[in-house]
């Protein structure tokens, strides 16, 4: 069983059998750590990707990883954040739907070491507040299936947030 480990770093340093990566519908290079992953990817990333049918906001797709420190990508469309408008609701139902997808993609093939960025709270503008719980809420459903479930942040405040809202809302 799985527990959920919060820390923060450079997500591209890490191990596991795959990394999740916000992503554009058309799977191609995007802002942030898309950029990055895209970059440390590879033309063959690349060129995978553009052999890939187009991914709609909530749903994810699996690529090779090629010259990141994992096996595989998960690529996900987070949802833009809106401020909290009549569409924040929306928003933040396909936020969830992210998580549900790229965790249901990790099981069908297999992986058990997972790592997430914070989805939607980078470029995205997403709160951290609103995105950790969002996140735990869902990963917590799933640790069983999991061997290891990593959130790595970008920053010391942003996972201070995170486990405030885990304390808050997750811890027994």
């Amino acid at each position: 069983m799985s527990q959920i480990h919060l820390t923060w770093g450079n997500i591209l340093k890490l191990r596991g059998d795959a990394l999740v990566c916000p992503a554009h519908k058309h799977l191609i290079r995007g802002r942030g750590l898309s950029a990055q992953v895209y970059a440390q990817g590879g033309t063959e990333l690349a060129t995978q990707c553009d052999k890939q049918p187009e991914c709609a906001v909530g749903e994810a797709r699996l690529t090779n990883a090629y010259h990141l420190p994992v096996d595989y990508l998960l690529h996900t469309v987070t949802p833009q954040w809106s401020s909290g408008d009549q569409w924040g609701a929306l928003a933040i139902g396909q936020l969830r739907h992210c998580y549900e997808s790229v965790l249901r993609l990790a099981k069908e093939r297999g992986l058990k070491c997972i790592l997430f960025p914070a989805l939607g709270a980078g470029t995205n503008r997403f709160p951290h507040s609103i995105a950790a719980h969002q996140a735990l809420e869902v990963l917590n459903e799933h640790t069983t299936e999991f061997d290891q479930l990593t959130v790595c942040l970008h920053s010391p405040a942003a996972l201070g947030e995170w486990k405030r809202i885990e304390r808050r809302f997750f811890t027994v």
